[in-house]
């Protein structure tokens, strides 16, 4: 009797973490209606970005197209940059610590070219502390960092995809195709 409370216990726990939204950190958000999706990174956007990108999709079971031409949607990003200011300085008058800050701009299209998430920034930063006698160290943790800030600007952009569901999808075609049609008459 005790074993029948302990999995009834259980199964209850498992259907109210999935009534809730609970998702496994890892996992894409990125809805089905947007696959097969083609990831596309113009040149300036750090290679290891693109991976990131692709692996943490690929890990979501979402289906990357191996080209444009097999893609239902393509997901392009842009325009990255990465700047560093001092946020910190110490009493020598030397830096202390760094705010490092990455952005790259997304766009989500239809294979047709329709827009359905126009040109958006993603940002994300982080501090650090400087130290001038262990300069090596700190550029690994400053490597570290860079990767740290792109595992988050990936986050955000499967967020930014999570209310592309079907209907939307459509409702966007439907009102660009009469935005069309109004502007050919």
């Amino acid at each position: 009797m005790r074993k029948l409370g302990t999995v009834f216990s259980l199964g209850l726990l498992a259907i109210l973490v999935s009534a809730c939204g609970f998702q496994l950190r890892g996992t894409s958000p990125v809805p089905p209606a947007l696959e097969p999706l083609w990831v596309g990174c113009q040149s300036g956007v750090p290679a290891d970005l693109c991976q990131s990108l692709k692996s943490q999709f690929t890990i979501g079971d979402v289906t990357l197209a191996e080209s444009r031409e097999q893609a239902a949607h393509l997901l392009l990003l842009g325009n990255f940059s990465q700047t560093q200011r001092t946020s910190a300085i110490s009493a020598r008058a030397e830096a202390a610590e760094y705010e490092l800050r990455q952005s790259v701009s997304i766009v989500l299209q239809t294979r047709e070219g329709i827009p359905l998430l126009p040109d958006t920034q993603v940002s994300a930063s982080q501090s650090y502390r400087f130290d001038s006698t262990s300069v090596l160290a700190k550029r690994r943790e400053r490597e570290e960092i860079e990767q740290q800030l792109y595992d988050n600007l990936v986050r955000q952009i499967g967020y930014r995809l999570v209310p592309f569901d079907q209907q939307r999808i459509d409702e966007i075609r439907e009102a660009s195709e009469e935005a069309s049609s109004d502007t050919s008459q």
